[in-house]
């Protein structure tokens, strides 16, 4: 049975000035310090290098590694004090195919949470994804997933930070989505989880995932191809990112680096949502052993982090005004 478990959370918006921002110029590749405006660079970095850690296993969906991984999420959640949607808790579980085996049934585990708009008459929310998961443990390897995606993970959890401080005009659900690397399931299940009404207050999706590792000191925004009234708001944050943020990647024309249904946005699009996908383009240790915290630059990070809360901060203010 399909379960409605967002009807609160999605009834819920706000409307109030976003808060003034002091922005640099984009980043040079080559640059090795920045200091963080928006967010906590240092246990952003530390997050990234816990959740890439042995004790994670790699956080495959159904294994282990994946529920200490989901546990740890949960455990910040609290911690940042922010609301679960339901009484029950910010988890929202859902049998699904083992990674591996077809054959197999494993319980997987998205976490959910939301912080109120200040104006609770409007209807529309702002959905904030990233994916937990990773490719966990294979011919006896490690595959840590530090970009894929603890980096993602990190920087929705500093988001989530800095809106508990500086509260949106729209309300803003943050997703933890599993099982992403095998069939984007987690994505999948949490609209389907809802009735066509509640879909129907989504405004937009910003998914996360591989935020850290621009190592030419770019950052991608993808979907205003599909949703052209995102173009000027992707544009103006863009204007004032500290990184360079390019749109692309979300046409025909790219062929196979067309990332339009590639990531926890896909089912978003083919609900016909507009989404904003902020990601990195593929890297030398993408779906390898050697995608681990210590390829990541902290400033460049940082950057991208900043630039995330940014857009997010924007989209906010663009949902609240149509």
């Amino acid at each position: 049975m399909k379960q409605i478990f967002l009807a609160t959370a999605l009834l819920l918006a706000a409307c109030s000035n976003a808060p003034a921002f002091e922005t640099q110029g984009p980043a040079s590749a080559t640059e090795s310090t920045y200091q963080a405006q928006y967010h906590n660079a240092a246990r952003a970095m530390e997050a990234v290098g816990t959740l890439a850690s042995e004790q994670f296993e790699g956080r495959k969906t159904g294994e282990p590694g994946n529920r200490k991984a989901m546990e740890w999420i949960e455990a910040q959640l609290v911690s940042l004090g922010v609301s679960p949607p339901r009484r029950e808790g910010y988890r929202m579980s859902f049998d699904t195919d083992a990674p591996d085996d077809a054959d197999r049934t494993v319980e997987a585990t998205n976490l959910v949470a939301f912080i109120r708009g200040k104006d609770e008459a409007s209807p529309k929310a702002i959905v904030i994804s990233a994916h937990y998961d990773h490719l966990g443990i294979q011919d006896g390897e490690l595959y840590p997933g530090a970009d894929d995606n603890a980096s993602g993970v990190a920087a929705l959890l500093e988001t989530i930070a800095w809106f508990q401080a500086h509260p949106p005009e729209t309300t803003i659900i943050f997703a933890f989505f599993d099982k992403e690397e095998y069939g984007l399931g987690g994505a999948e299940h949490f609209l389907e989880a809802l009735s066509e009404g509640e879909r129907g207050k989504i405004a937009l999706n910003i998914n996360l995932d591989m935020v850290a590792r621009a190592d030419k000191g770019e950052l991608y925004a993808v979907g205003g191809y599909h949703f052209p009234d995102l173009v000027p708001l992707i544009d103006a944050v863009a204007a004032k990112a500290p990184i360079t943020l390019f749109r692309g990647h979300d046409s025909p024309g790219w062929g196979d680096q067309d990332w339009s249904l590639l990531s926890d946005h896909a089912p978003f699009l083919q609900a016909g949502i507009p989404f904003i996908y902020l990601g990195v383009e593929d890297h030398a240790d993408y779906h390898k052993p050697s995608d681990t915290a210590e390829n990541i630059d902290p400033a460049i990070f940082a950057r991208c982090i900043d630039t995330i809360i940014l857009m997010a901060e924007a989209a906010d203010d663009w949902v609240a005004k149509r």
